[in-house]
């Protein structure tokens, strides 16, 4: 097999087995989130409220799979979306008090999840493997 083919193969089965190995975790630590949910969480928890089209850049995601995204997190309790004041046709997506309760506890649990997939690896792997992907993104912008 020819060696780029190879890597976009293995680019793309890491990811998959990336959301599948996450979801098991979330799942097992009834944690009521998809890997997806969580990461959108995640960037409201660092980023503040922000709106949907602002979301979906961040995400690299279209506009109608954050609206589904923030549909069931919004039907889960856990963001609110408030009308721009500004501009009516847009929606602020806005944390509840029960996702900044669980914030910390949430993120922790993110970060111990984070460090069960990678590890194994040394340091210097993942800094020369971040690098790796980054160029590979650079690419593709």
């Amino acid at each position: 097999m020819l060696l780029s083919k190879e890597i976009v193969v293995y680019l793309n089965l890491a990811g998959c087995r990336v959301k599948q190995f996450t979801s098991n975790l979330l799942r097992k630590n009834n944690v009521d989130l998809t890997p997806e949910q969580f990461l959108t969480l995640d960037i409201l928890w660092n980023q503040g409220a922000m709106s949907q089209t602002a979301l979906s850049e961040e995400m690299q995601k279209d506009k109608n799979s954050i609206t589904q995204l923030v549909d069931a997190l919004e039907r889960k309790g856990f963001v609110s979306r408030q009308r721009d004041r500004k501009d009516r046709r847009s929606n602020t997506v806005v944390l509840t008090e029960k996702a900044e309760m669980m914030k910390e506890e949430t993120k922790q649990f993110g970060v111990s999840m984070l460090d069960e997939l990678l590890k194994g690896l040394e340091e210097e792997e993942l800094r020369s493997f971040l690098a790796t992907l980054k160029k590979i993104t650079d690419v593709m912008k």
